[in-house]
């Protein structure tokens, strides 16, 4: 087991790479604001899908469609299908923790009017695949994907329509969508400027929140949270996560929250990188206000690949 700062499982790292000619990553602690270099060989060269429950999904690269589930503490690694190289895929969830039977693992392709989806359960031998039309009734129109986001277990899938889709899974990981009709009057206004305003899903203490993002030419300008009613079906704008902070990776398939209680980064706060940015962003909910840093600007790294995740010192 490597060494890692006493502050690790207690709130997100982000992970810079060397590159694929490079051993090691660089993971930048910011609770203290130093950066620690590792070398995990089940990292090098690969991509992560998402973090959950301490877990990476590892998706394959250029030379190789290897996949799996990397616990970075333990190294433990639990084998995936191998994912097609030809299968493109912008999004990618984990519904549970591996050791649970109804654990699923899923990767997700937002399309003009189509949802490619393929999903398994750890010790499938192949992907379940299935094409889903996105279409929006009253406009008539072809839908988009626009996030995906876990709550108690469940899968959701957000689109540029406002439609809040829940995913129901049987047996064999067939998909059916079930629209949940939530009221789109009560949402941030995404549609005409969806170019630059993304979504984003996520779960924090029992409740479920998108959080909304204002970027204009590059960069950001203001972000708002809300957070679902599921009784009533409708978005309720919050300003304060309390001690929650929320953590967004430069791909937008990495959003992570934790408490901040025994750390000393400060609650209510939102940290986020954007694509081919070494900047990172902190968003004071409290204040309406941003900070920005620049971490580790001494680390040679491959700067359009970043990521947060949170290990976890045992397997969940």
């Amino acid at each position: 087991m490597q060494c890692w700062p006493p502050a690790v499982g207690l709130h997100p790292c982000l992970v810079f790479f060397h590159g694929s000619s490079e051993k090691g990553q660089t993971f930048y602690d910011i609770s203290e604001c130093r950066c620690h270099v590792k070398n995990i060989p089940g990292l090098q060269g690969k991509l992560i899908g998402t973090c959950s429950y301490g877990w990476l999904v590892i998706a394959g690269d250029s030379i190789s469609d290897d996949c799996f589930l990397l616990n970075p503490i333990s190294t433990k690694k639990i084998q995936l299908p191998s994912l097609a190289s030809d299968f493109t895929w912008t999004d990618c969830v984990l519904s549970s923790p591996p050791h649970r039977p109804e654990c699923v693992v899923m990767f997700l392709n937002f399309g003009y009017g189509i949802l490619n989806v393929k999903s398994c359960k750890p010790g499938d031998v192949e992907w379940t695949g299935q094409d889903l039309e996105l279409h929006d009734e009253w406009f008539d129109d072809s839908d988009c994907g626009v996030s995906v986001g876990v709550h108690n277990g469940d899968i959701y899938i957000l689109t540029c329509y406002e439609h809040l889709y829940s995913v129901k899974l049987n047996k064999s990981c067939g998909i059916t969508l079930v629209d949940l009709k939530v009221d789109d009057s009560t949402s941030p206004l995404t549609r005409k400027f969806h170019s630059y305003c993304p979504t984003y899903l996520v779960e924090t203490c029992g409740e479920f929140l998108r959080v909304h993002c204002y970027i204009l030419h590059g960069q950001l300008m203001d972000i708002s949270v809300y957070k679902l009613d599921f009784n009533e079906r409708v978005w309720i704008r919050i300003k304060n996560l309390k001690d929650q902070a929320i953590f967004i990776g430069s791909s937008g398939a990495q959003v992570l929250a934790c408490s901040t209680k025994e750390s000393r980064i400060q609650g209510n706060r939102i940290y986020l990188t954007l694509p081919e940015d070494r900047t990172l962003y902190v968003y004071d909910l409290d204040l309406c206000g941003l900070e920005v840093c620049l971490p580790c600007p001494n680390v040679k790294a491959d700067w359009i690949q970043n990521d947060w995740i949170l290990p976890l010192f045992e397997d969940k």
